[in-house]
């Protein structure tokens, strides 16, 4: 079953039930698979043809879901555009992407203006909240179109950094974006009373697949909050009623910091469960998250490029790991030989769902995708009972100057366990003679203190000396991209103050 098949068999199910909820708007199954029907037939009338590429640069809403699977149903390929990137960064991505009609929004026009005459492809701008896009989609069939759409034909493309950090289109067909989402639906016991609280935006394949696809399948109800905020998080639960949180650990950290009085104003009773991804989590701050809002927490481990690999289900938990593999896995050393159980390597999969390609780079895919195997860049370990537990990114290994490895995250946890610390990122700052100042960027708890003298003492407890911070930095924030990871690229770009 296609994403197509699923919205409509879903809305003709339970035609009235709420889909998407954004403040006071409310979008039922019905209307979303009547308006995208609308807007695939006045797609297909301004000469969109099947395969074509139509870009989405949209904010967080019930009309980006109507305008995506308007394409989709119209045949056309959706390219996803992350709508907090500035001109200079969409300049290439929309270049590259052979898009012949972008979907946006009035607010982004003026940014739009400096880089849309230098996109040769492209044939029509279409503003969704501009008269001219209201009477179009007034005037279409609100029938579906009869095109036939194939498991292998492509279907989306997310721009990201993805495995090798240079900024590609992953490309996924129909076959590959409904792989996961049936899987994870039913390792967290989503169910179709249930009431999605959605932090995660739908041009993140974790929003896309995990969070809208799959309440589609379900016919679960989402509450968009396109702009977190503990507060905004905390009344549309209670109004909601909401039962399943989608997020992030920055975000899930940042709830966990809610005073217990301030909590206490709200009735929290609904939720049941939690669901992470995107960045590594600590154990001792989620079972904090658990503990406070008396909820379960699952933590998802996947990549744009392969989606879900690996996840912690209902009846099969286990706290530091990411649960265990729902596809074939290698763990390799550097020769490319399998490591032993309980040692670290850099996990290979293999999964029905993984990834078309990098659009117009083969030879990039060809350093990812080998033999049906995805290389991930990522170090991994899995104990002996099969769970996994996420290490490092290769990339972001420090080494010494001995020549030792160090995983940022596990400085990065000695520091967390501090009862005054709130953040923590550890990264080698270049010092400029080939070696590397291994630096904390710390953010202490609002109302609480704690020394670089202190950090470090802690850190010696713990730690060998070759993995100690070298300085110690107290900031107001760590910076985090867009999809709520540490910026480490940026900090490790950061000049430090002199001593």
């Amino acid at each position: 079953m296609g994403v197509k098949e699923a919205l409509e068999n879903t809305a003709r199910g339970i035609p009235h039930k709420e889909a998407i909820v954004l403040g006071a708007q409310r979008v039922s199954y019905g209307e979303l698979d009547e308006a995208s029907n609308k807007v695939a037939d006045a797609l297909l009338e301004l000469g969109m043809k099947r395969g074509g590429h139509v870009a989405i640069l949209m904010c967080q809403s019930p009309e980006w879901a109507i305008n995506y699977f308007g394409v989709i149903k119209g045949g056309g390929v959706a390219v996803l555009l992350n709508d907090a990137l500035k001109a200079p960064e969409l300049d290439p991505l929309l270049r590259d992407s052979d898009s012949e009609i972008i979907i946006t929004e009035k607010k982004f026009s003026q940014m739009l203006s400096s880089v849309l005459p230098h996109i040769p492809s492209l044939k029509h701008v279409i503003e969704v909240d501009a008269d001219s896009y209201i009477k179009m989609v007034a005037n279409s069939s609100s029938k579906s179109p009869t095109i036939e759409l194939k498991d292998e034909d492509e279907a989306t493309i997310f721009c990201t950094p993805g495995v090798l950090g240079k900024q590609k289109g992953v490309v996924h067909t129909h076959a590959s974006i409904m792989g996961t989402p049936p899987i994870i639906s039913a390792s967290i016991q989503r169910r179709r009373e249930d009431v999605i609280i959605d932090l995660v935006p739908f041009s993140y394949l974790f929003g896309l697949f995990e969070v809208l696809f799959g309440s589609i399948i379900t016919g679960s109800t989402i509450v968009l909050i396109p702009n977190f905020t503990p507060r905004a998080f905390l009344e549309a639960v209670e109004k909601e009623r909401g039962s399943i949180i989608f997020g992030v650990p920055a975000m899930y950290n940042t709830l966990i910091m809610v005073r217990d009085e301030i909590l206490g104003r709200y009735d929290l009773s609904s939720l049941r469960s939690a669901v992470t991804a995107g960045a590594k989590s600590f154990p001792e701050q989620m079972k904090a998250l658990e503990d406070k809002f008396s909820l379960f927490l699952y933590e998802i481990y996947g990549l744009t490029e392969i989606s879900a690999v690996s996840i912690n289900t209902f009846n099969s938990r286990k706290a530091g790991t990411i649960g265990k593999p729902i596809c074939g896995i290698r763990i390799i050393d550097d020769s490319g030989k399998e490591v032993p159980r309980g040692e670290i390597g850099e996990a290979v999969f293999n999964a029905p769902w993984v990834m078309k390609g990098y659009y117009k780079a083969s030879e990039v895919t060809a350093q990812v995708l080998k033999d049906g195997w995805f290389y991930t860049g990522d170090l991994v370990r899995m104990d002996e009972e099969g769970y996994l537990e996420y290490v490092e990114k290769k990339s972001f290994i420090i080494v010494a100057s001995s020549g030792l490895k160090i995983s940022p995250s596990e400085v990065e946890f000695v520091l967390l366990s501090h009862p005054s610390v709130a953040e923590a990122a550890y990264v080698g700052i270049d010092d400029g003679c080939g070696g590397q100042i291994t630096t904390a960027f710390v953010v202490l708890k609002e109302g609480q203190h704690a020394t670089a003298k202190e950090l470090s003492d802690l850190c010696s407890q713990k730690l060998a000396d070759f993995k100690l911070p070298k300085r110690i930095e107290f900031v107001d924030n760590i910076p985090k991209t867009s999809s709520g990871k540490v910026d480490r690229k940026q900090l490790k770009e950061r000049e430090l103050p002199q001593n």
